[in-house]
């Protein structure tokens, strides 16, 4: 059986450390192009790993191929999710735009 994937599974914002000044949050669910649209719409996700052994320290990487409704274009939200002993420890999220190109790291949860 397969799961329906849905936008509202990631966050809202995701966190970059300040140094001993805390945390800033960033908003994720925004377009990466310059219209900075906010309403995406989720086109497909995928995961590699599929499953997860329950063994020691565990990456997953999922994509999250997204298009802004706004300017209509293309990017992906890429979670590299860190998993120990079958519990979700930290989630690193990237952006890559419509070509694959890695726009670089924005933020954890």
């Amino acid at each position: 059986m397969t799961v329906e994937r849905s936008i509202d599974e990631l966050p809202n914002e995701v966190y970059i450390p300040l140094g001993r000044r805390g945390m800033e949050g960033i908003p994720l669910k925004l377009c990466t192009y310059a219209c900075d649209g906010d309403e995406l719409k989720l086109v497909s996700v995928t995961t590699e790993p599929e499953e997860i052994t329950n063994h020691g320290l565990e990456p997953v990487l999922e994509d999250w191929l997204v298009e802004c409704t706004k300017c209509h274009r293309l990017f992906t939200i890429r979670c590299k999710i860190r998993y120990l002993d079958g519990k979700r420890v930290d989630t690193m999220v990237s952006i890559l735009d419509d070509h694959g190109n890695d726009l670089g790291w924005l933020g954890n949860y």
